[in-house]
C-alpha cells in the first residue's frame, strides 16, 4: 500500500450522530479481549472546534473497528482534559479534570469503564503521595509547591485549567510502577509513578526545560525518551533524554521544523517510536486547516536525535492531522487523531476549518517493514 493511501482506511470512532466534534483521542488496547478504547473529548455546542463539558469513550475490536459503542463518561460538571490507562481484564480507567472553568484548584477524577458489563464505576478524586508520605488531593498548587521547592519557578498558570494531564501516554514499566508526567500552561513536566493504577500518583523527577501544556516520553534499556511542546513564541516539539531516572538531562534538541501540537512516544519492540506533526508545503496542504497540523512524522529515536535521517512514515491530509495517539498492537501501529474534513463555522463569509470535527482510528502497519 502506498503511504499516501493508508488514510483512505480510517475510520471515524467519535458518535458523529450526536456529536458536533471530537478531540484529544487517547488510546488503550486490551490483549485478552482484543479490544481498543477510545477517550475523548465530544462537542454538543452546534460548531466544530475544541469543547470542555463531557467525556465520552468509544471501543471497539480493532481488527474490526466498524462495530462500535459510545459511553458517556461524564456529563454532570464542566470537564476536560482526559486521558486514559488499561487495568485488564476489559477494564479500563478515564481520567479527567472537572470543574475546568472555575479559579483555582480542580479536582482530578476518574471512572472505570468495564466492557463486559458495559458499567462505569462511581467517581473518585486522584490522590498524591507526598515525600513526607502525606496523602493529598493531587491539585495545581501542589504542583507548583513541588517545582518551587526544587528551584523551579518559570510556570505559567492560566485561572481557566489546571494541570495538563491528558497529553501523554501512560504506561506500565517492567518494575510494575504506572509511569507519566503532568505539566500546565506553562511549567516544567513533573515525572510520576503510581502504585494503584493512577488513585495516588508519586512525583519522581522534574524535566529542567518549560514545556506550554505537553510532554511524553517512555524508558528503553534504562534511558528516558521525551519530547515536549516549546513555549509559543518557539512553537516547536524538542527532543531530551536523561540516563538517570531524570535527575539530568541532555540539552534538548528541536526536531526539525516541527508546528506546536500533542506528539507521542511509544516503545516499538527495541526502538523508541515518536509521533510528531508537522507542516509539509510540498504535499498540497491546506496551512489554514488546523494552524498549520497536516501531517504526522514517525521517527526512530534511540539512535541520535529524531530528524529527517531517521524518519521511516510520514502521513498527511489536507483536512489536518491534529492530537494524534499510537498504540503498538502484535508489532503493527495504529493511530487515533482529530480532522476537519467540514467547515461548518463562518467568520465575515468565509469558512472556518480549524475545528476538530472527528476522531478517526487507522492501522499503519509494521514500520520496521516501510
Amino acid at each position: 500500500m502506498k503511504q499516501s493511501e493508508i488514510l483512505n482506511y480510517s475510520v471515524q470512532i467519535n458518535n458523529g450522530l450526536k456529536e458536533t466534534s471530537g478531540d484529544g483521542a487517547s488510546l488503550v488496547f486490551d490483549s485478552k479481549y482484543g479490544i481498543t478504547f477510545c477517550a475523548y473529548m465530544p462537542g454538543h455546542q452546534g460548531c466544530y472546534g475544541e469543547s470542555r463539558g463531557r467525556i465520552s469513550l468509544s471501543y471497539f475490536p480493532a481488527s474490526q473497528p466498524t462495530n462500535i459503542k459510545f459511553v458517556e463518561v461524564s456529563t454532570d460538571h464542566d470537564v476536560y482534559c482526559q486521558n486514559a490507562f488499561g487495568l485488564g481484564d476489559g477494564k479500563i480507567r478515564v481520567i479527567y479534570e472537572k470543574d475546568s472553568r472555575k479559579d483555582g484548584d480542580h479536582d482530578m477524577c476518574y471512572k472505570d469503564f468495564d466492557f463486559l458489563t458495559e458499567t462505569l464505576s462511581e467517581e473518585k478524586v486522584m490522590m498524591l503521595k507526598k515525600d513526607n508520605g502525606d496523602i493529598v488531593k493531587l491539585t495545581t498548587s501542589e504542583q507548583f509547591k513541588y517545582l518551587e521547592e526544587r528551584g523551579f519557578n518559570n510556570h505559567t498558570f492560566l485561572k481557566t485549567e489546571q494541570i495538563s494531564f491528558g497529553s501523554h501516554t501512560i504506561f506500565r514499566a517492567e518494575d510494575g510502577y504506572v509511569y507519566g508526567v503532568i505539566t500546565s500552561y506553562l511549567a516544567e513536566p513533573i515525572l510520576y509513578r503510581s502504585s494503584d493504577n493512577l488513585a495516588t500518583l508519586e512525583f519522581f523527577a522534574v524535566c529542567p526545560y518549560t514545556a506550554q501544556y505537553e510532554m511524553d516520553y517512555k524508558f528503553l534499556n534504562g534511558k528516558i525518551y521525551a519530547i515536549f511542546r516549546t513555549p509559543p513564541e518557539r512553537n516547536s516539539i524538542f527532543y531530551t533524554t536523561s540516563n538517570d531516572m531524570g535527575k539530568t538531562w541532555s540539552e534538548p534538541q528541536v526536531i526539525e521544523d516541527s508546528v506546536s501540537c500533542r506528539s507521542r512516544v511509544i516503545n516499538y519492540g527495541e526502538h523508541i517510536l515518536m509521533v510528531v506533526n508537522h507542516y509539509n508545503e510540498d504535499t498540497g496542504n491546506r496551512p489554514d486547516i488546523q494552524q498549520g497540523r497536516t501531517s504526522l512524522r514517525f521517527y526512530f529515536a534511540e539512535n541520535g536525535t529524531p530528524c529527517k535521517e531517521n524518519m521511516v512514515l510520514e502521513l498527511y491530509s489536507k483536512c489536518g492531522m491534529v492530537n494524534a495517539c499510537a498504540l503498538n498492537i502484535l508489532g503493527d501501529v495504529y493511530i487515533a487523531y482529530s480532522t476537519s474534513e467540514l467547515a461548518l463555522e463562518y467568520h465575515n463569509g468565509n469558512p472556518k476549518v480549524r475545528g476538530k470535527d472527528a476522531v478517526r482510528f487507522v492501522k499503519i502497519g509494521d514500520l520496521e517493514q516501510k
